[in-house]
């Protein structure tokens, strides 16, 4: 998968949080599209930052972002999935299960470049 298809699932997450609270309108749910969104719009951001990163240290502050963006995402998620446990409303099942993947691809990644730098250092 490339930088480029990362984005765009990534922007269809973003779109799809938009739509989920159009929907949904409740203030609890824009709040957490609202996280949701920032979220997803940082993790987009920084990860271009790690791929370009110029030091150890600018490397490992960028990783420490992503992880709490990702860690706050999966959370959000968590907690629509129990939300929606009694209603199964599949417009968020839906996202919930997009959200997850959207993460575990960037999880991946996140590996992939992390490997990749320990073995440029040895």
């Amino acid at each position: 998968m490339t930088v480029t298809e990362i984005h765009e699932l990534n922007e269809k997450f973003q779109k799809g949080a938009v739509q989920l609270s159009e929907l949904i309108p409740t203030g609890t749910l824009v709040q957490a599209t609202s996280m949701l969104i920032r979220s997803a719009r940082k993790i987009d951001n920084q990860f271009l930052k790690l791929l370009k990163a110029p030091s150890h240290s600018v490397f490992n502050q960028i990783m420490g972002q992503l992880e709490d963006e990702t860690d706050e995402i999966l959370f959000i998620l968590d907690q629509l999935e129990l939300a929606n446990k009694k209603q199964k409303i599949s417009l968020i099942d839906d996202f919930v299960k997009e959200g997850y993947d959207l993460m575990a691809i960037y999880s991946r990644c996140f590996d992939l470049i992390i490997g990749k730098k320990v073995k440029e250092e040895e």
